[in-house]
């Protein structure tokens, strides 16, 4: 009993940094968000054209088969909320919508906003950081 004790309490700071790492990988988290929110736009767009979602039995199939597809765009969310500020709320909008675009629902219109939304990051991407900007001044 002390020994399974000891090591829950050797343990413990590992566990509780688990939760502050990205399920998307390490890095750059406004990257990460890009090249997800990529893979989420045309997996959304599969879906919208794939299914019938006035058919019960269709909406049904694709929740089946694409229901993983939300935590992936969950964990994009959490990860747009690690973007440093002032673009941190836009980020996170457009993860939301990412979302919004894989759910099996006949809604598109989330997905039509995203390309825009990327092009954004996009260019955030582009940008040299401020503290790339004062390591070369």
């Amino acid at each position: 009993m002390k020994t399974q004790l000891m090591a829950l309490l050797l343990m413990f700071p590992l566990l509780a940094q688990a939760g502050a790492v990205s399920q998307l990988g390490t890095g750059d988290p406004l990257r990460l968000v890009y090249v997800e929110m990529q893979y989420l736009y045309q997996t959304g767009m599969q879906i919208k054209q794939q299914y019938n979602f006035d058919d019960p039995m269709q909406q049904m199939q694709c929740q089946r088969q694409h229901g993983y597809i939300l935590a992936r765009a969950s964990s994009l969310v959490g990860t747009a909320g690690q973007v440093p500020e002032p673009h941190r709320d836009r980020v996170i909008d457009a993860g939301w919508y990412a979302y919004a675009c894989v759910r099996c629902s006949g809604d598109i219109s989330h997905c039509e906003k995203l390309p825009e939304e990327m092009a954004f990051i996009r260019e955030l991407l582009t940008q040299p950081s401020s503290s790339e900007q004062a390591d070369s001044e």
